[in-house]
């Protein structure tokens, strides 16, 4: 049998005398159900634990083609409801193979949307027949991918459920009913390792700097197709607004398909291209020549619109590459770290920190240079420090006032509301922070150039409006800010990344989020490790201790060791360097996938996070 065959003639005949045996060897087929197709026009995201060495590999834009068996004669109900699903929702033929299992009026009426349900194990997925006719499809799902390709996360026990109804066609079995609930396929963990995540590239607004949106794809024949339709459309609603793309609306591939001679990818595109003004035909060529040759077998990028190169005023005339065009990535801060005793504030070098023989003998580090520190005193706590290091701002006890120390010039602001966040500093000039007011949760935002003394001003974050803040940070990038914030009734916390809205350069609200770590229900603390993944510490169980978990923005987490008594998470050096602060003064760093003791401090403080 070719690699093509879709395996009708594969396992015994299903017929209506099968009954009981055939529902038992359907069961067991749910271990090994086959990986649903991607839409031609969309990625698909997984769910399964994997290296994270795979998050950033490079797979082959072709390979081998799988298609879905259609349906058995004779089957039962059940056992063709459990084939369709296994046909797969979204399949990359128009669910053409899925659309045998169903009847002329339901397949007019079915719209699978690309998304998908991923569960863990096949006693998570039951396919049962309530009466004669009618099937239910019930699924405890451990991630939810949506139709953009982005894999999110979610709570402990997230039941998903569907009936459907069925009716005779010349004697067989056909789906009639229900689909609207069934929009989603359901993939299994297994199947998760047929996909692969690529990171489609997007603007700042205000320079060159990338912002990158990570999602997922189906490895195999399409793949870059996929991919160059996925980086077409507009930016996924949680970073619209907040990053800009030189792809005009309505772009699309005039050949239909992505081809590949000679390692450079040849993308035709429409005649809207041609619409593009200088800038935005500059930033056209840095988005899909940086996103598509990371796949392996792609070196350079060839751009035409309406039969002829899409030019550009000072690019080569020839296929370019990564390094010809790449946007650059946002700067990182560097320096020395704040530490936080008795005696007040040192600067420390956290590479000097890391030495084993540094820790041992606990050698001073009171003579890294840098400005002068100010006097924070007991009032001030949950300190933050600019990139640049010349100032620091902390809220008083009572969680209710702001100071600022720039070079030394302290300027105190009450009564700035309750229940105020760590301040956090962004790479644009901006302190930010949260808090009740008597408006309810406001974000918080002032520009670090005002030092009047008046309160930040509140931006626009709607969603936020019956919700608790327990922490805000923006990204590296200045684009995104995590938010963890705590629900009014369920009193569960959950983490979001969110884009932020600008006028002239300054932020003036936050998009819808994405959420990140969705099976953490207790969180503490959130912090950025480098521009795709957050470092959280929480539990999903409340008689465990807290942990500290690596969640990229869009992929599987991982979970490190128990940090008891955790108070707050940071990074200087991304996700090997990760420092938790306790409630015993003691800030650790990881070893490995456990934590151990860097340096005795109430507060570790690295610029700009």
């Amino acid at each position: 049998m070719t690699r093509h065959a879709r395996g009708r003639a594969e396992g015994p005949a299903r017929g209506r005398g099968a009954g009981p045996a055939l529902r038992g060897a359907g069961a067991a087929a749910l271990a090994g159900l086959v990986a649903v197709l991607l839409g031609a026009c969309h990625g698909l995201p997984g769910s399964t634990p994997v290296e994270q060495g795979q998050v950033v590999g490079r797979a082959q834009p072709e390979g081998v083609r799988i298609i879905p068996r259609g349906p058995v004669p004779g089957s039962d109900a059940d056992a063709l409801v459990l084939d369709f699903l296994r046909a797969g929702v979204g399949a990359d033929d128009d669910s053409g193979v899925a659309r045998e299992y169903l009847t002329a009026s339901a397949s007019a009426q079915w719209h699978p949307d690309g998304s998908a349900w991923i569960y863990e194990n096949p006693q998570a997925l039951r396919v049962a027949v309530v009466r004669p006719g009618t099937v239910t499809v019930t699924g405890t799902a451990s991630a939810e991918l949506d139709k953009e390709g982005h894999y999110v996360e979610l709570p402990p026990g997230q039941v998903r459920t569907a009936t459907l109804t069925l009716a005779r066609v010349d004697d067989q079995w056909r789906i009639d009913g229900g689909l609207d609930r069934l929009t989603a396929a359901w993939i299994s963990r297994a199947d998760f390792g047929r996909y692969s995540s690529f990171a489609l590239t997007y603007a700042a607004p205000q320079d060159d700097v990338a912002v990158t949106d990570r999602r997922w794809f189906l490895q195999g024949p399409g793949l870059i197709t996929r991919l160059t339709r996925a980086q077409l459309s507009p930016p996924p609603s949680y970073l619209q607004g907040a990053v800009v793309t030189g792809i005009p609306e309505y772009t699309d591939l005039s050949m239909g398909a992505v081809s590949v001679e000679s390692q450079v990818a040849h993308v035709a595109l429409s005649g809207r291209a041609i619409n593009a003004d200088d800038r935005n035909r500059r930033l056209m060529w840095q988005q899909l020549t940086t996103t598509l040759t990371a796949l392996t077998g792609v070196d350079a990028v060839q751009l035409e619109a309406d039969g002829s190169r899409l030019t550009v005023p000072g690019l080569p005339d020839r296929p370019l590459t990564a390094a010809d065009v790449s946007l650059h990535p946002p700067t990182q801060p560097s320096g020395p770290v704040l530490l936080r005793s008795r005696a007040g504030l040192e600067r420390a070098d956290p590479a000097r920190l890391a030495d084993p023989e540094v820790r041992q003998e606990r050698l001073p580090q009171r003579d890294v240079a840098g400005p002068p520190l100010p006097q924070v005193g007991a009032r001030w706590f949950r300190l933050a420090v600019s990139p640049d290091g010349h100032e620091v701002a902390g809220i008083d006890g009572d969680r209710s006032a702001l100071a600022r120390w720039r070079d030394g010039r302290l300027v105190e602001v009450p009564d700035v509301g309750t229940d105020l966040t760590r301040p956090a500093y962004d790479g644009s000039g901006h302190l930010w922070l949260s808090g009740r007011t008597a408006g309810g949760t406001r974000v918080l935002v002032q520009p670090t150039a005002d030092l009047s003394g008046r309160p930040p001003a509140a931006i626009n974050v709607p969603w936020l409006a019956d919700r608790t803040v327990v922490a805000l940070r923006p990204s590296p990038d200045g684009q995104r800010v995590l938010v963890v914030s705590q629900g009014a009734k369920d009193g569960r916390t959950s983490v979001g990344v969110a884009g932020v809205l600008r006028k002239d350069g300054h932020p003036v609200g936050l998009a819808a989020p994405i959420a990140v770590a969705g099976g953490l229900t207790e969180v503490v603390d959130a912090a950025w490790l480098d521009t795709e993944t957050l470092g959280v510490v929480g539990r999903s169980d409340p008689a465990a201790d807290h942990r500290v978990v690596v969640a990229p923005i869009s992929g599987p987490s991982q979970t490190l060791g128990p940090v008891p008594g955790a108070t707050g998470i940071t990074t200087y050096a991304g996700t090997r360097n990760i420092v938790v602060t306790t409630r015993r003064g003691v800030a650790l760093v990881r070893a490995g996938n456990q934590f151990v003791p860097l340096v005795a401090t109430s507060d570790f403080v690295v610029p700009g996070h």
